[in-house]
This record gives structure tokens, sequence and C-alpha cells, in this order.
């Protein structure tokens, strides 16, 4: 005789083990002919099931419940996002950047209000026209948020197959422009002006160039990650921006590796004594007017310093903004002999390919130049062959 599925004592569905895991089912409404209406879920663990079935429970208590056959995709992408918060796989300052994401995708009408069933190859395939005015770097989250989105409806078997698999990613109208760094002689007129200028957040433009820090790490800055005996600053966390675009202190760094300590150079230690002498009684080195500083605000500031000043050689090709001065600091560690492993650390990269790709140009001009004075050392030594040409035996 087989075994019945174990009901809850509310009765409202049961948790049964199957070949694959647990299921739970439970009911969430009544149809036209008084049926209950019952909803599925599976999960690996019997707790992961009744933590599902909970939270439909929670919704309907709410209001917020939809029912699968009208869910549209932004919906769906919704559940998943806090899912995804609430289990700890995302932090919050990645939540809310997937949710400015979402926030395009809910403004077409048609991703909007057509339940995910109905969307079709052609519908999603002229939304995603409308976005190629976009970034490129838009257009990539919009499309891996989509995906993503059906591939779940299929695990969930709202759908039986992944309608949108074969729709094509379009590419963006706006011409790409990489970031550059300063030349030498864009940076010593910037040092100049940071330094003899009374410019508001120099001290963080000065700390970037000069240590390679990203800016959100140097506004998330404490006093007591400065360790004057040691020479050293310890980054552990960053400035995010929530759903309202308020800067606050996320506990984290963009990236795992981003976690570091980085040593205070001769040059840089004056330039952090100033900065702790300012923040003196505070707790965090960075603040205006009470509240925390986002990038966008230095930034802004850095654009109208470069045009009143006069700093950029519009001759140059490539994009300058503040994260210029990143790749300025990384650029003279480059041109000075440093080994990639160290620049890396420096960065807070996680891949050392990131920053071998990032920097491949500098890499290839510091390349080229100690091969130019390694002929000029063999040539030193005598060792070299004249204009003439030579006709050589070859073996055999």
């Amino acid at each position: 005789m087989s075994k019945k599925k174990k009901k809850n004592s509310n009765g409202e569905g049961s948790v049964y083990k199957d070949r694959n895991g647990y299921r739970g089912q439970i009911v969430v409404g009544i149809d036209k002919m008084g049926e209950p209406i019952r909803r599925s879920v599976s999960g690996n663990t019997k707790q992961e099931v009744n933590e599902k079935l909970t939270q439909i429970k929670y919704s309907m208590i709410t209001g917020t419940y939809v029912s699968p056959e009208c869910i549209t995709l932004p919906q769906l992408t919704r559940q998943m996002l806090e899912d995804d918060l609430n289990m700890n796989f995302i932090r919050e300052s990645s939540y809310y950047r997937h949710i400015e994401t979402l926030k395009r995708i809910e403004a077409n009408d048609y991703m909007n209000t057509t339940p995910i069933q109905k969307l079709s190859y052609t519908g999603v395939r002229e939304y995603l026209v409308t976005e190629t005015r976009a970034a490129q770097s838009v257009i990539d989250k919009i499309y891996m948020m989509i995906q993503r989105a059906m591939r779940e409806a299929v695990k969930r078997k709202l759908i039986t197959e992944n309608q949108l698999e074969y729709v094509r990613k379009p590419k963006s109208v706006q011409r790409r422009e990489k970031v550059r760094a300063l030349t030498k002689e864009e940076q010593i007129k910037l040092y100049e002006v940071l330094t003899t200028e009374d410019i508001n957040y120099s001290h963080q433009m000065l700390l970037s160039m000069l240590t390679g820090m990203r800016m959100g790490e140097i506004n998330a800055l404490k006093v007591d990650d400065i360790n004057l005996k040691l020479r050293t600053i310890s980054i552990s966390r960053t400035i995010s921006r929530d759903i309202k675009g308020r800067a606050y202190v996320s506990q984290t760094t963009k990236t795992e590796n981003g976690t570091r300590v980085i040593r205070i150079s001769d040059t840089v230690m004056p330039l952090v004594k100033e900065i702790l002498q300012c923040a003196e009684g505070r707790e965090y080195l960075f603040i205006h007017n009470g509240k925390h500083i986002n990038t966008s605000q230095v930034n802004m500031q850095f654009q109208r310093v470069a045009e009143r000043y006069g700093i950029i050689d519009e001759k140059i090709k490539g994009k300058v903004s503040l994260h210029s001065l990143r790749h300025t600091f990384a650029t003279r560690c480059i041109e000075a002999g440093m080994q990639a492993k160290v620049l890396q650390h420096l960065l807070g990269h996680s891949d050392i390919r990131i920053t071998l790709n990032t920097y491949c140009d500098a890499f290839e001009s510091f390349q080229n130049e100690n091969i130019a004075m390694a002929d000029e050392y063999l040539a030193s030594m005598g060792i070299g062959f004249d204009n003439k040409p030579r006709l050589l035996k070859t073996a055999g």
C-alpha cells in the first residue's frame, strides 16, 4: 500500500519527497467552478519548500500574490531578485543595480503587461530594438535579465520551453569610447591645480590618482582604516546607492578581492596626514554636509575642473572621466616597471586577466621600451647585424 502524502496541519497543502527532492502544494484560490486552485513548488530540502510556501502565504495575505497564469517577466524577475537578496546570494548594492535595469524593462508596456506565457519572439525583439540607443553595457544587462527570467520560468514549470532562447542581443548605436589614462603632462597639470587651488573633493581625486583606489572605496574610508605606524590603508567597504539614489556605506567592496591592505608610499604620506587632520573628530574621512559622498558628485567636480583649467588634451583619443585617475595610477606603475601581479593586488582585481586586458596597451608599450633597451645593451656588447643583407647557409 502506497503511503499517503502528509498533509500540513493547517490543511493548506502538502510537502512530500519525490525523485528530484521535495515538492509542496498550496491552495491559492478558487476557480469559476468552485474548485481549489493549487500552486506547486519544489526544492532540494523540506525546509526550502516550506520557506517557499510561507512566501506564497505571505504574498496572499499582503495582496501581492500573482497567479502563475498571469505573472509577467518583470514580476517574476522582482521575485527572483528579492529571493537572491534575502538568501544572501547578492548584496544590497547589487540588488539596487539590478532593480535599475528592471525598471527599463517595466517601462515598456508590452513587457510589463504581457504574461510570461504569452511573450513572443517578435514582441521581445521589438522591445530590444527600442533599447539600442542605450550603452552596450545596459543592453547586455537587460538581455541577461530577460534570459535568466525565462530559464527560471521553465524551472518553475510556468512555461514548457524558453521561446526567447534564440532572440539575438542587439548592438548599441552608441560609439563605445574607451576610458584612457591621463598623459604625464595632463597628470602634472591636474596635480598642480588640485594642490594649489581650492577645489572640492581634491583630496579624493589626489588619493585615487596616487593609489589607484576606486572612488567608492575612498569615500567609504574611516579614520581607523589608516595606520600611520604601519603605513597602511585598509580597504573593506565602498559607497553604493540605494533605489532612491541615496549614498550609503556598503560593508563589502565591489569585488571579493577588493578587500585589501595597501601601503602608503612616501609620495602619498603627506596627503594622508593632511586628510586625517581635516577629518579630526569624525568617524569617516570624507563627509559633505553630514552625508556620504557618492562617485557621481566627485565625477561632476572632476569634469568641471578638467574643463575650467584646460587639463585634457583634446587631440588624444579616448574618454577621460573620474575613472581615468585610477587608470593613470596603473599606467604610471607599469611605466615604472611594476609587475602585473603586484598591480592586480593594488587595484583589487579578482583575476590577473582583468589587469592584463585593461592595461594591455600600457604593458605592450612598456614591453617595447624594454626590448629597445635590451637591443641597445646588446649593441654595446658588439652583438648585432649591420644593414647589409647576408646570405646564410641553411641546413642540408
